[in-house]
């Protein structure tokens, strides 16, 4: 029996519910139950503040412009990940371009309450607690409670890359092309990294 987890060889997501599918497979694949993707969007909000923090202090390399870019987006990139995980645990879903009209209104001036609502929906997340399992049946008013937060994270994101002119769909697309190789079964030092 083979007992590989390497990825099917599938094409880049098409859409947001084929992205949320591939990454909650691959997940499946390399943590089972092992895995608190509420956790990782913390964490990469977090990430991403550090990389504000340190552009506006001009150290550790992010007075470059194109470093911090490069160190931000990743961070943004890896949210959308864990919020795919996330969504595909809660049967969520979410859609880019869903509050594109105010896109064009924000400035750096609004970072702030970006972040803020980015840390508020992702500690509303935590307060679940234990995860569903994708295909579980759950109440109609905890589905919408699930694609509140779920949009509430994706347009947070939308909205801070916007701010720093990333085209964050094409972003997390390119990264989900690199993170679903990873095989932490195979290598859970490296992910074969």
């Amino acid at each position: 029996m083979d007992t590989s987890i390497a990825p099917p060889n599938l094409p880049a997501p098409r859409n947001e519910s084929e992205l949320v599918q591939q990454v909650g497979e691959w997940a499946d694949r390399n943590f089972k139950d092992n895995r608190a993707p509420d956790y990782g969007i913390v964490e990469e909000v977090g990430e991403a503040v550090h990389c504000v923090l340190k552009k506006f202090q001009g150290i550790r390399g992010f007075e470059d412009h194109a470093f911090f870019l490069e160190k931000f987006g990743d961070c943004l990139a890896d949210a959308m990940i864990y919020l795919a995980d996330w969504s595909y645990l809660h049967n969520a879903i979410f859609r880019f371009g869903r509050n594109q009209h105010q896109l064009g209104n924000m400035t750096m001036d609004d970072e702030r309450r970006i972040i803020l609502h980015m840390l508020q929906g992702s500690a509303s997340m935590l307060s679940f607690g234990p995860i569903y399992r994708a295909g579980t049946k759950i109440e109609a008013a905890e589905e919408g409670v699930y694609n509140m937060l779920a949009q509430r994270i994706c347009t947070g994101v939308e909205y801070w890359a916007n701010l720093y002119q990333i085209d964050i769909r094409w972003l997390v697309t390119a990264t989900w092309q690199k993170v679903r190789q990873r095989d932490w079964v195979k290598n859970p030092a490296t992910a074969g990294n």
